[in-house]
């Protein structure tokens, strides 16, 4: 048990925040309701939990209510700042919490991270409308279903799309019933139900703090209510004047250009692995020729996998979304041209579209109405042909099949739009991430005259969970509205790849 001293000051920095409840009164349509804590918090810290409500349809008077799960890591100051940080999670449909078993670890991860933003200012986390425990509960136990029993034996592409079209036709089916509206589902959407938060708290401007597809949420409140920011940090920057779809295999052949480029210039590694780049692309003409099936995993994950040429370029993607993974990738190609397909291909994204992980109708929601709906076909086939053979991993795409089904909103012309603010903007890249590449950090940096952005050679995907200095730069921003010249000098290096 805590001691009385923990114990008061925990009560004590509480009060501080139901304070600012008090002293400034949420809207009416946003009401925070506090609660018990579904997670451990540790010794000598202390959280408050609850739920916030928000309007359904912002568009009717007198919509229903949604309780969104809301958890203020508070501060270790006395007295902290009256501007917290609202941390805004990616996906769309990931919880910042985790799910089931997963909490735990997860939440112990955040006391650990928060720990410098805390030391002057509370952060907030939340589950945004459809994911986790937030209402309503828009996940797809249909698809995950379908996963769960995947055999040792590949499926034709049409078997698996039949068993696809059935589970979402299932679950668009029991959404209805349940009168769920899956219009709702949105960027702006998500942007006021995040303001509701921080207005619900009594915060009357936050410091945005969001990773991926949170940052398109996070330049959609900038482009709203920019007054209310007061700085941002951006970590994997997805700007709203870019659609992935059109986009996907520009996006391949950018990160594996840089792959290849970077052990052609480290001398060890042109040694070690000469012509790597024309030997891979024999090996992705090779398979798409002839496929290999195989099958991966240990007893509990074992899956079986038909590799072919666009499943190969898939699997090297997804392993170099983790910059853990990067300084291994010249070795895994390697092998995989020398017929040892197995290490690679682990990394091979799963046919089946369930993940327990995300809420699979809000994801498939936000989707199809920013990006796959919106997409231009002709753009998509020019990408394809002039990126060729990257084009190859949206030969399958299943974005295309879920949309016909999902019943998805429409959106507005001028969501489309950059988004221009003088709010002050840190901006993380890693140069190897095949999803936000730095050309998108770039795109909006354009329209962010205060905006500064940190490009780390040898990262991925979110940079601030592998690189500790971009962590440490977000901090400084936050608590200085700028960062040195000099910040991060490691970030220029070039990733230190293994041998043979």
């Amino acid at each position: 048990m805590r001691s009385a001293r923990k114990l008061r000051a925990a009560l004590a920095a509480a009060a501080v925040v139901m304070g600012m409840l008090w002293v400034l009164p949420a809207a009416a349509e946003a009401r925070f309701t506090p609660g018990p804590c579904w997670f451990t918090v540790p010794d000598g810290e202390a959280a408050l939990c609850g739920t916030v409500a928000v309007p359904e349809r912002r568009d009717r008077a007198n919509s229903r209510s949604l309780r969104l799960p809301v958890a203020v890591l508070l501060s270790t100051a006395r007295q902290p700042d009256p501007d917290p940080v609202l941390f805004l999670e990616g996906g769309p449909g990931a919880s910042p919490f985790g799910t089931g078993e997963a909490t735990e670890e997860r939440m112990e991860v955040w006391w650990e991270l928060s720990a410098p933003f805390r030391r002057t200012r509370n952060l907030i986390l939340f589950d945004p409308r459809g994911v986790g425990r937030a209402e309503p509960d828009t996940d797809c136990p249909e698809l995950d279903a379908v996963g769960a029993t995947r055999g040792t034996r590949p499926q034709t592409r049409e078997q698996r799309a039949a068993e696809e079209r059935s589970a979402i036709s299932a679950c668009v089916a029991r959404q209805q019933a349940a009168e769920l509206d899956t219009t709702q589902f949105s960027s702006p959407v998500a942007a006021e139900d995040a303001l509701d938060i921080a207005t619900a708290l009594g915060a009357q401007r936050v410091n945005l703090f969001a990773v991926s597809y949170g940052t398109r949420v996070g330049l959609e409140i900038l482009r709203r209510q920019g007054g209310r920011v007061r700085t941002v940090v951006f970590d994997s920057i997805y700007p709203p004047d870019v659609n992935a779809q059109e986009e996907m295999a520009g996006l391949a052949q950018r990160t594996y250009r840089r792959l290849f480029d970077d052990c052609a210039a480290n001398r060890s590694c042109r040694s070690a692995f000469p012509d790597l780049e024309k030997r891979f692309l024999s090996l992705v003409e090779r398979l798409d020729r002839n496929p290999v099936d195989i099958v991966v995993g240990d007893h509990e994950t074992r899956r079986a996998l038909r590799l072919t040429g666009g499943a190969i370029i898939a699997a090297g993607l997804e392993a170099m979304a983790v910059g853990e993974a990067v300084p291994a990738l010249p070795i895994m190609l390697d092998r995989a041209i020398r017929g040892q397909y197995a290490t690679l291909a682990e990394w091979a994204p799963t046919n089946w579209l369930g993940d327990p992980e995300v809420a699979d109708g809000l994801a498939f929601s936000v989707e199809c109405r920013e990006s796959v709906n919106t997409a231009d076909p002709q753009k998509r086939a020019d990408n394809a042909s002039r990126y060729a053979p990257y084009g190859l991993v949206a030969a399958d795409d299943p974005g295309r099949r879920v949309c016909r089904l999902w019943p998805a909103g429409h959106q507005e012309p001028a969501e489309r739009l950059p988004v221009a603010s003088p709010v002050p903007v840190l901006l993380l890249s890693g140069a190897y991430d095949p999803v936000t590449p730095p050309d998108w950090g770039d795109r909006a940096a354009a329209t962010l005259p205060k905006s500064r952005h940190l490009v780390f050679r040898a990262a991925s995907h979110i940079v601030t969970s592998s690189e500790d200095c971009a962590m440490a730069a977000a901090v400084t921003f936050v608590e200085q509205e700028t960062v040195p010249a000099t910040v991060c000098p490691g970030a220029a290096k070039p990733p230190v790849f293994e041998g043979p």
